[in-house]
């Protein structure tokens, strides 16, 4: 019996033994398959990470062209700087790391003993390093032996010229990303692939020998070459900044350049603005100090950011307005193609129109009287356009609104765009469309506007604004080009000739005259427009925006140009006298840049500037004759039989009727004298006041028009002491053109 029991109680044993045994080989083979199937990525991946170091390249971004492949940004190579603080055992050593890394790389302490003490994994303690900087880092390292510091290449985005076109360009962030601008808009085209190399470490952590090297090549970036022209940017800069000061604008100016016939913006620019390559630093100063002296917290961070973000913002595309009178062209356009009015067409401005319950005046206060249709364009009057409105209607106005595509963006390559506002067709009363009609209470942007002019301009055909002209890859190929982009076309060749004829007269014989270019056929609009909204917000009731838009040739459109100053202050401020003349130094730049030749008038001829000839070593008789031939007189000074010395000197520009100081056999004195101030003062003024002080100018602008015409700025500031014979500079305007 006992046998029988130990037998049955074996048999128990070896039972439960042979289950459990089973149990566990199952609870291991499933933790086993679990580990391998449900888990193998995660448990991979730390497998890896523990037996390979893997070390990012950066990938090399590619380069913005100008048209003319000039480089506006640019990559260079610097080096990142990276910590394996795991590595550290010394205290005193993550403490001589943190002190010398912090030092040499001019960061904050605290920041890079806390990067130390967190005991991670390839930490970036600094990115764009230059050379210089990163030999010191090696330096160390060598000196000290650590082991925990690495070095890896790295790539800097440069700006070479600046704030140059910032706005449109944008920038990148620290990590090479755009985010503004071109540099976002575009950004998987310039920002390429990052490389990799792949090392295996053994059970130390170390790294093994170049045999168990894996590397990846970085695929660098293509290219960007733009339709802007860096000269012609120059130029649009260069006068912006000018009306930014001349005219103490409190907001901001804005400035497009664009190719009529292709969309491509030529130019595009706004002041002020700021620098590319330290684009977080606020630039306005003001703005700058009341943002330092807030106390830290959550108000003051925002504030800041909004100051960049203001900063950053590319009016051009971003900024919503009233066109104002600009906004005639527009109508012209509409009534000519619908045939609601011609060239015969009359009209009566008595100073104002009465809409419902709603007189609305001209800007001519007791009105044109009886005028043409081309005689009310060029009067730039209010009563007649809110006529030609009416004869419209609104469905035809609204028809010809969105097919110009002021309801809709561009379509412009450039982030931002905005969209601005205009009535509900179906809501938009008489007087609505009476306003509407000379471009106020509904907002559009520049850039919608100069797009639609163009389509004016070039025969009725509305196309896609753009910046990019095509990509290329690093060796130069073409990857892509833009082709022009015609979204429909909105008048006819007819109506397009017709009113590009009236807007020529415009600006020869109406309110654009200190547009007037001799030798080209300018055609254009002057605008300006109460801000209502800002006016009814802050109680001030003078702030404007002023504007001109001008394309040329008149007879064969290649070129647009539109400017745009907010709140100018020094009065007055209409787009005639303000801005009008800011478009004319923009085009007799550009159209000549551009090749396209001058055609003067006999009556130009005449009354254009002279270059001063070599009259040195000539008789007397023989200067008089070279003179005269320049349109110039002379005086002479001295009994010698030749000219030894003459003033001005040779190859000076001064204005046709100057009188040029020659010395007979002797030297022209060594003398100098103060430029008086000549603004507000009338040519004869100007001539009699430098004569007077054996100086000399040039002319610019509107000196032989009809009207109140007085000098409007001087390239030499009055006070400043110059060499007698100086020629100074001095631009003219008409300051009867007041239309708004």
């Amino acid at each position: 019996m006992q046998k029988k029991a130990n037998s049955s109680m074996r048999k128990r044993l070896l039972f439960i033994t042979v289950f459990f045994g089973f149990f566990c080989f199952v609870a291991v083979a499933g933790k086993i398959f679990y580990l391998q199937v449900f888990k193998y990525e995660e448990y991979q991946q730390m497998a890896i990470s523990q037996q390979t170091r893997d070390t990012t390249i950066a990938a090399a971004r590619g380069t913005i062209y100008d048209r003319n492949l000039k480089p506006l940004a640019i990559s260079a190579d610097t080096e990142m700087v990276t910590l394996e603080a795991v590595k550290i055992d010394d205290e005193e050593q993550g403490l001589l790391i943190a002190q010398k890394l912090s030092e040499i790389l001019e960061l904050d302490y605290e920041e890079v003993l806390a990067k130390v003490e967190a005991k991670g994994t390839y930490t970036v303690i600094k990115r764009n390093v230059e050379k210089d900087v990163a030999d010191k880092v090696r330096e160390f390292v060598k000196e000290n032996k650590i082991d925990s510091i690495y070095l890896a290449s790295d790539t800097t985005r440069y700006y070479p010229y600046g704030s140059f076109l910032s706005h449109t360009l944008g920038f990148v962030g620290t990590d090479s990303q755009g985010l503004y601008g071109l540099e976002l808009y575009y950004d998987d085209v310039l920002s390429g692939s990052a490389g990799r190399v792949v090392k295996a470490a053994n059970a130390k952590g170390d790294e093994m020998p170049f045999e168990y090297e894996m590397y990846y090549k970085a695929e660098d970036g293509d290219s960007l070459v733009l339709t802007i022209d860096e000269v012609i940017q120059h130029y649009l800069e260069k006068n912006l900044e000018m009306a930014y000061e001349d005219n103490k604008v409190a907001d901001h100016v804005t400035g497009i350049v664009m190719d009529v016939n292709t969309g491509g913006i030529l130019a595009m620019a706004n002041k002020p603005d700021f620098d590319l390559n330290d684009p977080f630093t606020i630039t306005d100063a003001e703005t700058a100090q009341a943002i330092s002296e807030m106390p830290d917290g959550e108000e003051k961070t925002k504030a800041r950011s909004d100051a960049l973000t203001a900063q950053w913002l590319n009016s051009a595309v971003t900024y919503t307005y009233y066109p104002g009178s600009t906004f005639k062209i527009l109508v012209s356009s509409m009534a000519v193609e619908e045939g609601v009015v011609n060239t015969n067409s009359t009209f009566y401005c008595p100073g104002y129109r009465q809409v419902r319950d709603w007189r609305i005046g001209c800007w001519k206060a007791g009105g044109h009287g009886a005028e043409t249709f081309t005689q009310a364009v060029m009067n730039s009057c209010n009563p007649a356009f809110m006529e030609i409105g009416s004869l419209l209607g609104k469905d035809l106005f609204y028809k010809y609104y969105k097919a110009f595509g002021l309801n809709q963006k561009t379509g412009i390559d450039l982030p931002g765009e905005a969209v601005g506002t205009f009535w509900d067709i179906d809501k938009m009363s008489e007087v609505d469309l009476a306003v509407a009609s000379f471009g106020q209470n509904f907002t559009i942007t520049p850039l919608q506007l100069i797009t639609a002019v163009s389509a004016v301009a070039n025969g009725g055909n509305l196309v896609t604004p753009h910046v990019l002209d095509k990509v290329i890859d690093s060796d130069g190929n073409t990857v892509s080009t833009y082709q022009t982009n015609t979204v429909r076309q909105v008048i006819s060749e007819e109506t397009s000739d017709l009113v590009c004829d009236i807007l020529e007269q415009v600006v020869t014989d109406g309110t654009g005259k200190n547009a007037y270019v001799a030798g080209y056929r300018v055609a254009g609009k002057t605008g300006t427009t109460e801000k209502i909204a800002d006016q009814l917000e802050t109680g001030e009731t003078n702030l404007r925006i002023s504007s001109f838009i001008a394309f040329a040739p008149a007879d064969d459109p290649q070129v647009a140009v539109l400017i745009l100053l907010d709140e100018p202050t020094v009065y007055p401020v209409t787009g005639g006298i303000t801005v009008a003349p800011v478009v004319k130094r923009i085009m007799e730049d550009v159209l000549p840049y551009l090749e396209i030749e001058a055609e003067y008038t006999e009556e130009e001829q005449l009354k254009r500037d002279t270059v001063v000839p070599n009259l040195e070593g000539m008789t007397a008789s023989q200067a008089k004759a070279a003179a005269e031939e320049a349109g110039l007189s002379i005086r002479t000074v001295g009994s010698g039989d030749t000219v030894t010395s003459q003033v001005p000197s040779y190859s000076a520009t001064v204005s046709r009727s100057s009188t040029i100081v020659l010395y007979m056999g002797e030297n022209a004195p060594d003398e100098t004298v103060v430029v008086p101030d000549l603004t507000g003062l009338g040519v004869s003024q100007v001539r009699q006041k430098l004569s007077a002080l054996g100086l000399y100018y040039k002319s610019s602008g509107s000196e032989y028009a009809t009207g109140n015409i007085v000098a409007q700025r001087q390239d030499i500031k009055g006070g400043t002491e110059v060499p007698v014979g100086t020629v100074v500079s001095v631009e003219f305007t008409d300051l009867n053109q007041l239309a708004q």
